[in-house]
């Protein structure tokens, strides 16, 4: 057991000082790593490792990670917790499952090692007997003989194949109906899409479905969710029988569907690589406190400069949105606008955060209409739980150092082009002040012939020297980017 008592103590005393080195002379000693330790400073907080001497250096001058002061067991450093001496019968569970389940229920509020859940089951909270039996009908094998898949694993290898062959949910639904006939009659797989949907739902992987009404007008959610009309426009909520002019209600005329947003920023620190990975930016620090990357250094310093209470926690998530109107099912026309709505977690190493499995649909508006200048109504359930996480937070298990935080996350910026610009911003992109740049100021002239705006003495933010300015051929109704 070490001792903790020193910590307590004033960082100028010099009884601090020979308990941090009587603590690293102890973890050397029982490490082996005679070298070099893990750091709890506040600054290495657990991740860097660095000689003795360094480690003593930075206790004194900066302190010891506030969270790590506080915990019962400083794990880092070789201390287990009494259970796990015990020598108590546990059963082994598979970490991702686990991670998942936690990330969903937030079953604890401290990490308990997995290897001890079997252990937890002998209480009477009820939530507890229901998360080992999840765990366990997760980790059920395909089949009694079967070494390669587990019930989890065989869902979700085929429900990527579903994903990205485009299978309709018939062909997925007939196709479950006929492998169980295939395998051992004792097989676990589930035989409806329905019940596939069930089964991964509890895994926080689904989405909501949350009602809109058909003129773009608000979301039948919170004060409106049992209203049959839009308290706006009075356009039903429910679609009506075309011959009949019957309504038929339970079947909606418009749906949004909303990926929620915290439980899978939570989920991504259950994993110890991922949870790594989202430690990148903090890592690449120059001497100075500056970012290495010079993509995002400026926005990123800028924006630790104005809330340093956020960027004090290097854990704390920055994220982009962008959205676009696009034609689903390789249609041609533009009958049809459907609008994806994407998160981009900056977190990651530039080599991750733009690959598509680390792109996070949130939103998906339904056509056939673009929203326009009302997609704010749509992105009213994304900007709450953005809201909730910038303001108060959400208390999260971080894998890679083994305690949980307080996970906050900021909106540094949005990607779009002109127009969708101008829905998102609020804008104008149009008419006699189309420059979000100039604004009052922007020089235009009506085209009375041409019937539109041409936007003049458009080089005047160019360098003196720039080729345009001698280009006498040069459209005047064209735009530059400022």
């Amino acid at each position: 057991m070490l001792d903790k008592r020193w910590v307590s103590l004033c960082r100028a005393d010099p009884d601090y000082e020979r308990g941090a080195w009587n603590f690293v002379r102890t973890v050397s000693a029982s490490s082996g790593q005679i070298d070099v330790i893990v750091c709890p400073c506040v600054d290495c907080r657990n991740v860097d490792r660095h000689s003795s001497s360094d480690v003593v250096a930075h206790l004194v001058t900066r302190g010891m990670d506030e969270a790590y002061k506080h915990c019962k067991h400083w794990y880092h450093h070789g201390e287990v917790t009494s259970e796990s001496t015990s020598g108590r019968k546990t059963h082994q569970w598979n970490e991702e499952i686990v991670g998942l389940f936690r990330a969903a229920e937030d079953f604890a509020d401290e990490y308990v090692p997995s290897d001890y859940l079997g252990d937890i089951a002998e209480g009477e909270d009820k939530e507890e007997d229901e998360f080992l039996a999840k765990l366990a009908d997760a980790e059920t094998p395909l089949y009694p003989t079967c070494i390669n898949h587990s019930k989890l694993s065989a869902i979700v290898s085929l429900f990527s194949l579903k994903t990205h062959n485009g299978w309709s949910d018939k062909s997925f639904n007939d196709l479950l109906e006929t492998l169980p006939e295939m395998l051992p009659e004792d097989n676990v797989l589930h035989t409806s899409l329905y019940d596939v949907k069930k089964f991964l739902k509890s895994f926080d992987m689904g989405y909501e479905k949350i009602h809109a009404c058909v003129n773009d007008c608000c979301l039948f959610r919170k004060k409106y969710k049992k209203l049959d009309n839009c308290p706006k426009c009075s356009a039903s909520r429910w679609k009506a029988n075309r011959h009949m002019g019957e309504v038929k209600k339970g079947v909606p005329q418009k749906v949004l569907r909303y990926f929620p947003i915290i439980p899978r920023l939570k989920r991504m620190f259950r994993s110890e690589e991922m949870a790594k990975n989202l430690r990148w930016h903090f890592r690449n620090k120059s001497r100075d406190g500056r970012l290495r990357h010079p993509v995002d250094s400026v926005t990123w310093d800028q924006m630790n400069h104005k809330y340093p209470s956020f960027a004090a926690e290097e854990r704390n998530i920055r994220l982009g949105l962008s959205t676009d109107g696009f034609n689903p099912f390789s249609m041609k026309n533009t009958m049809y606008s459907c609008w994806p709505v994407l998160m981009v977690n900056y977190n990651l190493p530039p080599d991750l955060c733009m690959k598509k499995e680390n792109i996070m649909l949130t939103l998906l508006i339904p056509g056939p209409h673009q929203s326009g200048n009302t997609i704010d109504v749509y992105l009213e359930p994304l900007m709450d739980d953005l809201r909730h996480l910038w303001s108060n937070g959400e208390v999260t298990y971080d894998a890679f150092s083994k305690n949980t935080f307080n996970l906050k996350v900021m909106l540094l910026w949005t990607i779009s082009d002109f127009p969708a610009y101008g829905n998102l911003a609020g804008c104008k992109v149009k008419g006699k002040m189309a420059c979000p740049v100039c604004g009052k100021n922007t020089n235009s002239k009506w085209l009375k012939f041409g019937r539109k705006h041409v936007y003049m003495f458009h080089r005047k933010r160019l360098p003196p020297t720039h080729r345009f300015r001698t280009k006498k051929t040069m459209e005047h109704g064209r735009s530059l980017g400022y």
